[in-house]
């Protein structure tokens, strides 16, 4: 429910003069090597490829590389807006913090009504829900509405679910989690992050006139009860303070800092961020001191060392200050900040990081006056000005066209693990594969030199290696530019493939069945019959093949041949010493076996009898050839090896005739 106080003189800011104003907010990162792990497994984390923001403008990163949209006329957001998509990069819904658009740019009827405020600095943000791709929240922010010095009223942080699976998988919001308050007041800031397990996610927030951290794990099981940290600066005040709300808050894209931005009281935080645990920590502090601007955007490099702000003028229709790009160096803390670029006559307010690892930033005159490109900071993670700052090549003023659409202060606000990107990635990297090298971000790069970690280089950027056997191999790749050297590395794991062994051939006693073992642990099972599970049962001859797929989608196979038989056992022999058909016996394929053979005459007398599969009776008893005529004979097997597979010892009983 909305925070309401006693009502004296009110004075009640209006939305439009709320939209009128331009705030700054900025974030801090401390650097971390990174361990970026490759599977062959499809990528499946392109949940920030489409964006859609400010008058109607858009940008597609599918392909690698950015393109405008101007295929939605419904969405004008003054101030950050929000959007999703799938695993695989198809749009589901994008929001302004008070409406909600579905794939087809069609209003979900039952999210017309959000909480969040588009004079908001950050009114929503997009989570999903673990565990289950058909449900998302849409946080969002209220501001804070005075009516007076010091009383306000707001809706504060809000949650709502929408659920995919409504009107024909188009979404809508759910009836029952719809603007669920979770606390008030709170500063117009709110970010994500995904948890130390890569499968939860934080989302964070900061309270008014308070110096708190809320951090709220969403589960699957929903949303936890906030850790709360009391650290850094106290945001708050009465009406004159209102821009002490104001201000961008991100974590980094590898979860472990936040910065924000305090735009009335001219500060830039940063902060230690475990995401194991959501606890905010060790804050820094830097006061802009140029006059007339106040911070206000903020941006992490995709390496996590680099932290950048936009400071501007607030107030006003014109901006009679220059704009400012702040770039610290975090290595080295909040402090010398360089100063990227300035800009007279124009707002560069928000900022945000894209899956081609370069940042873009809204700029803009004012509410009315809009500008209909963006501004590109294409290399963030080098040094000072060589991040180039709407630099491509040699050519400079380089911005991002946006097809007509205009900006004004906005940029969506996404889940920043969805842009955690590296300089470089890989695929195919299982043992007799050729593992390919992908450059993220290919902007003023003249040449680039690749060594493998096992000796073996490359100068082609599209680099492919084969490693000759599975291990783990630091590669580093060094870029040149205008003469300069930039150099990253990261480990690269070769992996073997999943350990399969299926016997050559396997021998099956007629009328028994055999279960074929793939082998346990793997995530996928594929046999020659269709069967996905890991174990075969088997009771005809044939070739059997199976393929496994362990975790890294990495796959092996085998093949074994099941080899069906049964004893033969004649039923006439002529024992009369022409070496033709003379002797009567078991003929055996499979021989480690216990065997016993009886023969009896038509009276009964018993006239052969052996232990030995290889003897063969002659037709004699005693000395002397048996009379022509039927013989009854008795036959036992029992098996001895593991070898062979049967349901048990067999037992034979028949009848012999003996031609002469």
């Amino acid at each position: 429910m909305p925070k309401t106080t006693p009502n004296k003189n009110p004075a009640i800011f209006s939305e439009r003069i709320l939209l009128a104003l331009i705030f700054l907010m900025a974030c801090g990162v401390a650097p971390a090597q990174t361990l970026w792990y490759r599977s062959n497994c499809p990528k499946a984390q392109k949940q920030a490829e489409i964006w859609y923001f400010g008058e109607k403008a858009g940008i597609d990163f599918r392909t690698g590389t950015a393109f405008p949209l101007s295929d939605q006329n419904v969405m004008t957001a003054f101030k950050a807006s929000s959007s999703i998509c799938d695993s695989v990069g198809n749009l589901l819904f994008f929001s302004d913090g008070r409406r909600v658009w579905d794939r087809t740019f069609t209003l979900m009827p039952n999210a017309t009504g959000l909480a969040g405020n588009m004079g908001a600095t950050q009114p929503s943000i997009i989570v999903p829900w673990p565990g289950d791709s058909s449900r998302y929240y849409i946080f969002t922010i209220d501001i804070l509405t005075f009516q007076d010095s010091t009383h306000y009223t707001t809706q504060g942080l809000t949650h709502t679910v929408i659920d995919m699976k409504d009107r024909n998988g188009l979404g809508d919001a759910s009836s029952t989690v719809l603007n669920t308050p979770l606390l008030s007041p709170v500063c117009q800031k709110i970010t994500a992050v995904k948890h130390r397990n890569n499968q939860f996610y934080w989302v964070i927030v900061h309270e008014w006139n308070s110096d708190r951290f809320f951090a709220y794990l969403v589960t699957n099981a929903g949303i936890a009860p906030p850790v709360i940290s009391a650290v850094g600066s106290f945001h708050g005040g009465n009406s004159s303070g209102f821009n002490n709300s104001v201000g961008y808050l991100k974590a980094s894209p590898d979860g472990k800092k936040l910065a924000l931005a305090i735009t009335q009281k001219k500060a830039i935080e940063a902060f230690d961020f475990n995401n194991e645990t959501g606890v905010v920590s060790n804050p820094e502090s830097y006061i802009t001191q140029k006059p007339g601007v106040h911070p206000y955007g903020i941006e992490f490099s995709p390496d996590c060392r680099y932290l950048y702000a936009t400071v501007f003028e607030i107030g006003g229709v014109d901006p009679l200050w220059p704009s400012f790009i702040y770039q610290f160096d975090l290595k080295n803390g909040l402090v010398n900040p360089v100063i990227v670029d300035s800009l007279l006559g124009l707002r560069m307010a928000a900022m945000q990081l894209a899956t081609d690892g370069r940042i873009y930033l809204s700029r803009t005159k004012n509410i009315t006056s809009k500008k209909d490109s963006l501004d590109v900071i294409y290399n963030p993670n080098r040094a000072g000005i060589a991040c180039n700052f709407n630099r491509f090549g040699n050519l400079t003023g380089q911005g991002f066209p946006s097809a007509g659409r205009k900006s004004i202060y906005s940029l969506p606000n996404v889940v920043q693990s969805f842009v955690y990107v590296p300089t470089f990635t890989w695929d195919s990297v299982c043992h007799g594969d050729a593992t390919q090298f992908h450059i993220t971000n290919k902007a003023n790069v003249d040449s680039v030199f690749w060594i493998f970690g096992d000796g073996a280089t490359s100068d082609n950027p599209d680099a492919v290696h084969a490693y000759a056997n599975p291990g783990t191999y630091w590669v580093k790749l060094t870029e040149k530019f205008n003469g300069e050297a930039y150099t990253d590395s990261m480990r690269v794991i070769i992996y073997p493939l999943p350990a399969i062994s299926l016997a050559d051939t396997i021998l099956l006693y007629s009328g028994s069945a055999i279960n074929l073992h793939a082998g346990g642990g793997y995530t996928n099972y594929l046999w020659s019959t269709g069967s996905q599970d890991s174990i075969l049962s088997v009771d005809k001859q044939g070739s059997y093949w199976a393929q496994v797929e362990d975790i890294h989608c990495c796959k092996n196979s085998d093949t074994t041949f099941v080899q069906v038989f049964e004893y033969f056992i004649p039923n006439a022999f002529s024992p009369n010493g022409d070496g033709l058909n003379d002797f009567f016996r078991v003929y055996a394929l499979y021989k480690n076996i216990t065997f016993t053979m009886i023969i009896f005459d038509r009276w009964g007398q018993m006239v052969f009898e052996s232990d030995n599969v290889d003897i063969a009776w002659d037709g004699t008893w005693k000395g002397e050839y048996c009379p022509p005529g039927s013989y009854v004979w008795s036959v036992k097997i029992g098996f001895l090896g593991q070898d062979i597979i049967t349901q048990g010892d067999i037992a034979f009983k028949g009848t012999v005739t003996i031609v002469r």
